[in-house]
Protein backbone atom coordinates (compact mmCIF):
# COMPACT_ATOMS: atom_id res chain seq x y z
CA UNK A 1 0.00 0.00 0.00
CA UNK A 2 1.07 3.49 -0.77
CA UNK A 3 2.28 5.47 2.17
CA UNK A 4 -0.29 8.27 1.95
CA UNK A 5 -3.20 5.79 0.95
CA UNK A 6 -1.71 3.52 4.42
CA UNK A 7 -1.90 7.32 6.37
CA UNK A 8 -5.36 7.92 4.75
CA UNK A 9 -6.47 4.28 5.57
CA UNK A 10 -5.32 4.68 9.58
CA UNK A 11 -6.26 8.11 10.06
CA UNK A 12 -9.77 6.27 8.88
CA UNK A 13 -9.46 3.60 11.21
CA UNK A 14 -8.26 5.87 14.33
CA UNK A 15 -11.78 7.95 13.32
CA UNK A 16 -13.88 4.19 13.44
CA UNK A 17 -12.26 3.72 17.11
CA UNK A 18 -13.34 7.52 18.06
CA UNK A 19 -9.81 8.06 18.48
CA UNK A 20 -9.82 11.74 20.01
CA UNK A 21 -6.31 12.19 18.06
CA UNK A 22 -8.07 10.93 14.75
CA UNK A 23 -8.00 14.48 13.36
CA UNK A 24 -5.28 16.71 15.26
CA UNK A 25 -1.74 17.09 14.71
CA UNK A 26 0.95 18.03 16.97
CA UNK A 27 2.50 20.64 14.53
CA UNK A 28 6.32 21.91 15.39
CA UNK A 29 7.91 25.33 14.27
CA UNK A 30 11.00 26.91 15.23
CA UNK A 31 10.92 30.20 17.26
CA UNK A 32 13.63 32.94 16.90
CA UNK A 33 15.63 31.49 19.73
CA UNK A 34 15.82 28.36 18.07
CA UNK A 35 13.52 26.59 20.07
CA UNK A 36 10.87 24.25 19.19
CA UNK A 37 7.70 25.27 19.86
CA UNK A 38 4.76 22.74 19.55
CA UNK A 39 0.84 22.88 18.96
CA UNK A 40 -2.30 21.09 18.35
CA UNK A 41 -3.84 21.58 15.17
CA UNK A 42 -6.45 20.40 13.46
CA UNK A 43 -5.60 18.25 10.63
CA UNK A 44 -8.31 19.25 7.42
CA UNK A 45 -6.67 17.41 4.82
CA UNK A 46 -4.04 14.51 3.89
CA UNK A 47 -3.49 14.87 0.15
CA UNK A 48 -0.97 12.66 -2.07
CA UNK A 49 1.79 15.65 -1.45
CA UNK A 50 0.89 17.72 1.30
CA UNK A 51 -1.41 17.98 4.56
CA UNK A 52 -3.50 21.28 4.80
CA UNK A 53 -3.76 23.38 8.44
CA UNK A 54 -6.00 26.19 9.10
CA UNK A 55 -4.30 28.83 11.29
CA UNK A 56 -4.24 32.66 11.82
CA UNK A 57 -1.50 35.29 10.93
CA UNK A 58 -1.76 37.32 14.27
CA UNK A 59 -0.14 33.97 15.80
CA UNK A 60 3.49 33.55 16.53
CA UNK A 61 3.64 30.96 14.17
CA UNK A 62 3.29 32.30 11.21
CA UNK A 63 5.85 34.34 12.12
CA UNK A 64 8.07 31.70 12.65
CA UNK A 65 6.90 30.06 9.33
CA UNK A 66 7.71 32.98 7.28
CA UNK A 67 11.32 33.04 8.93
CA UNK A 68 11.59 29.08 8.75
CA UNK A 69 9.13 27.39 6.44
CA UNK A 70 10.50 23.70 7.37
CA UNK A 71 8.26 22.06 9.81
CA UNK A 72 6.78 19.16 11.74
CA UNK A 73 3.40 17.28 12.16
CA UNK A 74 3.16 14.63 14.47
CA UNK A 75 0.11 12.44 14.42
CA UNK A 76 -0.29 9.85 17.17
CA UNK A 77 -3.13 7.38 16.99
CA UNK A 78 -3.33 5.58 20.74
CA UNK A 79 -6.43 3.14 19.60
CA UNK A 80 -3.97 1.75 16.61
CA UNK A 81 -0.63 2.39 18.60
CA UNK A 82 0.59 4.05 15.37
CA UNK A 83 2.89 7.19 14.98
CA UNK A 84 3.64 9.38 12.15
CA UNK A 85 5.92 12.22 11.56
CA UNK A 86 5.39 14.51 8.46
CA UNK A 87 8.19 16.65 7.56
CA UNK A 88 8.26 19.65 5.02
CA UNK A 89 7.43 22.93 3.94
CA UNK A 90 4.50 25.21 4.71
CA UNK A 91 2.98 27.87 2.31
CA UNK A 92 -0.03 29.96 2.72
CA UNK A 93 -3.04 28.71 -0.04
CA UNK A 94 -4.80 31.41 -1.72
CA UNK A 95 -7.73 32.73 0.22
CA UNK A 96 -10.34 30.73 -1.49
CA UNK A 97 -9.03 27.35 0.58
CA UNK A 98 -10.69 29.38 3.62
CA UNK A 99 -13.74 30.72 1.92
CA UNK A 100 -14.37 27.12 0.90
CA UNK A 101 -14.04 25.37 4.57
CA UNK A 102 -15.52 29.00 6.20
CA UNK A 103 -19.40 27.15 6.63
CA UNK A 104 -17.95 24.18 7.92
CA UNK A 105 -15.97 25.77 10.53
CA UNK A 106 -18.22 25.91 13.78
CA UNK A 107 -19.04 29.13 15.67
CA UNK A 108 -16.15 29.26 18.28
CA UNK A 109 -13.46 28.83 15.78
CA UNK A 110 -15.39 31.79 13.45
CA UNK A 111 -15.75 34.05 16.28
CA UNK A 112 -12.06 33.37 17.41
CA UNK A 113 -10.87 35.03 14.25
CA UNK A 114 -13.07 38.04 14.75
CA UNK A 115 -11.21 38.19 18.36
CA UNK A 116 -8.19 38.23 17.13
CA UNK A 117 -8.61 40.89 14.55
CA UNK A 118 -10.67 42.75 17.04
CA UNK A 119 -9.57 42.18 19.97
CA UNK A 120 -6.41 40.86 20.70
CA UNK A 121 -3.97 38.80 18.81
CA UNK A 122 -3.78 35.10 19.36
CA UNK A 123 -1.06 34.22 22.07
CA UNK A 124 -0.93 37.68 23.71
CA UNK A 125 -1.19 38.12 27.06
CA UNK A 126 -4.67 38.62 28.86
CA UNK A 127 -4.91 39.99 32.71
CA UNK A 128 -7.01 36.54 33.48
CA UNK A 129 -8.84 33.87 31.79
CA UNK A 130 -12.37 35.82 33.18
CA UNK A 131 -11.20 38.82 31.23
CA UNK A 132 -10.87 36.59 28.07
CA UNK A 133 -14.52 35.17 28.28
CA UNK A 134 -15.65 38.51 29.07
CA UNK A 135 -14.61 39.93 26.11
CA UNK A 136 -15.37 36.60 24.18
CA UNK A 137 -19.03 37.17 25.27
CA UNK A 138 -19.13 41.04 24.38
CA UNK A 139 -18.14 40.12 21.02
CA UNK A 140 -20.35 37.27 20.69
CA UNK A 141 -22.99 39.38 21.39
CA UNK A 142 -22.00 42.13 18.75
CA UNK A 143 -21.90 40.24 15.89
CA UNK A 144 -24.69 37.63 14.36
CA UNK A 145 -23.18 34.47 13.34
CA UNK A 146 -24.90 35.16 10.05
CA UNK A 147 -22.98 38.42 9.27
CA UNK A 148 -18.92 36.26 10.06
CA UNK A 149 -17.11 36.69 6.89
CA UNK A 150 -14.01 34.79 6.81
CA UNK A 151 -11.09 37.08 7.97
CA UNK A 152 -8.16 38.13 5.93
CA UNK A 153 -5.67 36.80 8.71
CA UNK A 154 -7.44 33.40 8.58
CA UNK A 155 -5.33 31.03 6.54
CA UNK A 156 -4.80 27.89 4.80
CA UNK A 157 -1.47 26.25 5.12
CA UNK A 158 -0.28 23.91 2.82
CA UNK A 159 2.77 21.50 3.84
CA UNK A 160 4.52 20.23 0.61
CA UNK A 161 5.85 16.85 2.74
CA UNK A 162 9.06 15.41 2.06
CA UNK A 163 9.83 13.06 4.33
CA UNK A 164 6.93 11.00 6.21
CA UNK A 165 7.64 7.93 8.81
CA UNK A 166 5.43 5.90 10.58
CA UNK A 167 6.10 4.07 13.90
CA UNK A 168 4.00 0.96 14.00
CA UNK A 169 4.23 0.01 18.31
CA UNK A 170 1.95 -2.66 18.02
CA UNK A 171 3.85 -6.05 17.78
CA UNK A 172 3.73 -7.58 20.86
CA UNK A 173 6.63 -9.61 20.66
CA UNK A 174 8.64 -8.66 17.71
CA UNK A 175 10.67 -5.19 17.48
CA UNK A 176 8.78 -1.99 16.28
CA UNK A 177 8.08 -1.16 12.99
CA UNK A 178 9.61 2.01 11.92
CA UNK A 179 9.97 2.76 8.01
CA UNK A 180 11.06 6.20 6.57
CA UNK A 181 9.30 7.37 3.38
CA UNK A 182 11.48 9.92 1.33
CA UNK A 183 9.62 11.86 -1.86
CA UNK A 184 11.12 11.30 -4.88
CA UNK A 185 10.63 12.29 -8.43
CA UNK A 186 9.41 8.52 -8.89
CA UNK A 187 7.24 9.02 -5.71
CA UNK A 188 7.74 7.82 -2.19
CA UNK A 189 11.00 5.85 -1.50
CA UNK A 190 10.43 3.08 1.95
CA UNK A 191 13.47 2.99 4.01
CA UNK A 192 13.09 0.34 6.65
CA UNK A 193 14.38 1.85 10.23
CA UNK A 194 16.17 0.32 13.62
CA UNK A 195 13.33 1.53 16.07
Amino acid sequence: MHIIEQLQSDQMAANGQQDPNANVCFFTTVDATGSPQVRTLVLRQIAETTITLFINTSSPKWQQLVKQPRCQALLWYPSLQIQYRLSGIAEALASDAIQDNWQKRPLRAKLLDYFYDRTAPQSSPMTSRAELLEQFEALSQRVAPEDLKPSSAAIGLSVQLDQIERLDLSQNDLPHERTLFERSENGWIATALVP
